[in-house]
């Protein structure tokens, strides 16, 4: 089914996922913690990773469960829970599993695909069976929001590109200098499936650089079929908007949809 099983694991590179800082992987937080505190009820994140959504949600008080495919972002995420209070701990129930095919035998107020990881799914099969599967966890009156990143046009060979720098920082646990770059490397213009490869250069304290290669294959949509996918698969569109601080969805450089069940 598509080649996210081969790809977009963070297989290598999970332990270093969290040194990430910049602006887009902390300004959906307080977005996610206030549709939270509108609702009454469990929350379910699909790709949770290495919980950087779920631990500010359980924090504040909100039982949430979360799946991935990646059991070492998972494993990640279990040493991070070893610090939590023993009762946030309690609020955090974790399964590793495929988000196209699950069975909680729950239904949840609030499900939650953040960060773009929904295109992760490359192929049509793989999206409506998500989408059929989230529609069967929601509650009649909750909400589903999905997250993708907007293309800055319409996408054409072009988008191949050399490396280029993405951030540079020390891991404050192992003291290593860690540098971020990527590389566009392919772009299926039919399928509209993008080829890039993030790599990570871990310079440890006694000088020696070692190079790491993560490569990714994510579908993008433009907004009109984004919108599309949702309605036909049993989803009316409520809140649309272009970033967390709820600007147009015509004038930000991400696609947020906020849904509830048709």
């Amino acid at each position: 089914m598509g080649n996210n099983k081969k790809v977009n694991l963070y297989r290598v590179t999970a332990s270093l996922y969290d040194l990430d800082q910049r602006n887009i992987t902390k300004d959906d937080i307080p977005f996610y913690l206030e549709y939270a505190s509108k609702l009454h009820g469990s929350i379910l994140e699909l790709a949770c990773g290495t919980g950087r959504v779920i631990i500010p949600l359980a924090n504040e008080g909100y039982n949430i469960w979360g799946i991935d495919l990646s059991r070492e972002m998972l494993n990640q995420l279990k040493v991070k829970m070893e610090n939590l209070q023993e009762e946030v701990k309690q609020r955090i129930h974790i399964t590793h599993t495929d988000m196209t095919n699950f069975e909680l035998g729950r239904i949840f107020s609030l499900i939650i695909i953040p960060f773009r990881s929904f295109q992760s799914l490359t192929s049509e099969e793989q999206q409506k069976a998500c989408l059929h599967t989230v529609h069967r966890h929601l509650s009649e009156d909750g909400y589903f929001i999905i997250n993708v990143f907007k293309p800055y046009a319409q996408l054409d060979k072009s988008w191949i590109q050399p490396e280029a720098l993405d951030w540079e920082t020390v891991d404050n646990i192992t003291n290593n200098k860690v540098r971020r770059t990527h590389i566009r490397r392919e772009i299926d213009l039919e399928n509209q499936i993008i080829y890039p490869e993030l790599i990570y250069y871990v310079t440890g304290k006694d000088g020696i650089e070692e190079k790491i290669v993560e490569p990714l294959a994510l579908k993008y949509y433009y907004e009109e079929q984004m919108r599309n996918l949702l309605q036909s698969n049993g989803f009316k569109i409520v809140e649309e908007m272009g970033y967390y601080d709820r600007r147009p969805i015509s004038e930000g450089p991400e696609l947020i949809f906020i849904c509830k069940k048709e």
